[in-house]
């Protein structure tokens, strides 16, 4: 590790004193410890815990080192939100982060619970016209990321993690790539087997296969589909928000080299209400080919388990 490392990524916080780690493991009781957002624990494939303390700690088998790093390094070369990081450390055979708490509420949340942690679309955290300014913001943010990617290219282009190396992506958990995917065709047709895989060629999925198909010859008779440097996962559950402002973007572990319209694809991927619909659709557009043939893949093998 260079010095230029050594000074982003400090010996304290990614290598910290065992009496440091002491103080932190008895703290992470399970469920009582867990992280709870207006009355509500907050669900996802890692277990978040509340220190207390203004801190809170980030655990699980999706957790990694090139996470903590991610952050780290969007903090010192961007203006986006994300929570500093004060101390990585691995116990029990998982990475635990150290994080600051912010003061926020996830937006898939914000969009249709008031304060007391009621359902209230009407009376939401986030208001109606409060979601054009997110998205307005999420699209700076999704901005800000490519323009690093400029910044900060990679060796050599591939479709991959940051910041080398396959994807670490829930969207890709249960059949994870050996590999990095070096042109968009190889993109495609990843998806292509694993709706093979699931399906067996069954005749409900057949019209998404030949999209997809599509996409793939149409890509590979073109080479401007160059990877660009994505958050990999922006829907609502990631988005933390205050009123109409973003206060942190979180779960970086996804942070990598994605095809353009992936980001957006992300962002459409989840349950939202009407009205956060149209302000997507106002601030990104009508859903392009790529984004709506990769919302119907999503929503094959969701369907398939």
């Amino acid at each position: 590790m260079g010095s230029d490392d050594d000074d982003l990524y400090p010996a304290h916080i990614f290598n910290p004193p065992q009496e440091e780690i002491d103080r932190i493991v008895p703290r992470l009781v399970w469920p009582q410890g867990k992280l709870r957002v207006i009355g509500m624990e907050v669900y996802g494939q890692n277990t978040i815990y509340d220190l207390g303390d203004g801190r809170i700690v980030k655990a699980g088998r999706a957790v990694s080192i090139d996470e903590a790093k991610a952050m780290v390094f969007i903090r010192e070369h961007t203006n986006i939100p994300v929570p500093k990081v004060h101390m990585v450390f691995e116990y029990d055979g998982w990475v635990h982060i150290v994080m600051d708490r912010i003061d926020g509420v996830a937006l898939r949340e914000s969009q249709m619970y008031n304060a007391d942690g009621t359902f209230d679309p009407e009376a939401a955290l986030t208001p109606r016209d409060g979601l054009r300014a997110v998205m307005q913001q999420l699209q700076e943010i999704i901005d800000e990321i490519r323009s690093l990617g400029h910044r900060f290219p990679p060796k050599m282009p591939q479709f991959g993690s940051w910041p080398s190396g396959p994807y670490q992506n829930s969207y890709f958990t249960d059949d994870l790539p050996a590999a990095s995917f070096h042109t968009i065709a190889e993109f495609h047709d990843y998806w292509l087997e694993r709706l093979d895989k699931s399906y067996k060629g069954a005749a409900l999925v057949q019209p998404v296969v030949e999209q997809l198909r599509q996409l793939r010859d149409n890509s590979a008779l073109c080479h401007a589909y160059a990877p660009v440097l994505s958050h990999g996962d922006l829907a609502p559950r990631n988005i933390l928000v205050k009123g109409d402002r973003i206060v942190a973007i979180v779960d970086w572990e996804t942070f990598g080299w994605y095809p353009a319209f992936w980001e957006v694809m992300a962002a459409r991927n989840e349950l939202m209400s009407k009205a956060l619909i149209e302000a997507q659709s106002e601030i990104f557009g009508e859903i392009t080919l790529e984004v709506g043939v990769y919302l119907r893949v999503r929503r094959c093998l969701a369907a398939s388990f």
